[in-house]
């Protein structure tokens, strides 16, 4: 079971650490996501993985992106994959269009 009450504490202290070196946490750009296998997040209730972040209520999303890599909430590597064959693919098409705009002189 999660239990959210210690998680909105810590957020709480983290919120004072910052205003007292005069920062501020920014709701509408803080991610959350919680980690667990298929069957245990199926068991959590949606309303307990939301958390308060003063007066933004902070939702936690599917996919999360850190340090440019993409993180589902189980873990697999199936989001980045797909991005990047996607970004990939995109790049040959460029090349193949410049290779037609080259003229005949360039052979692949």
């Amino acid at each position: 079971m999660v239990n959210s009450a210690i998680l909105t504490n810590c957020i709480h202290d983290i919120t004072n650490w910052c205003s007292s070196r005069r920062l501020q946490l920014n709701g509408a750009k803080t991610e959350l996501i919680w980690f667990g296998s298929r069957h245990t997040l199926q068991n959590v209730n949606h309303e307990d993985l939301k958390l308060q972040l003063g007066s933004t209520v902070i939702e936690p999303p599917i996919v999360v992106r850190d340090l440019g890599v993409l993180l589902d909430d189980e873990l697999s590597t199936k989001q980045h994959i797909t991005k990047v064959a996607s970004t990939c693919f995109y790049q040959l098409r460029r090349l193949r269009q410049l290779r037609c705009l080259l003229g005949q002189e360039v052979t692949a």
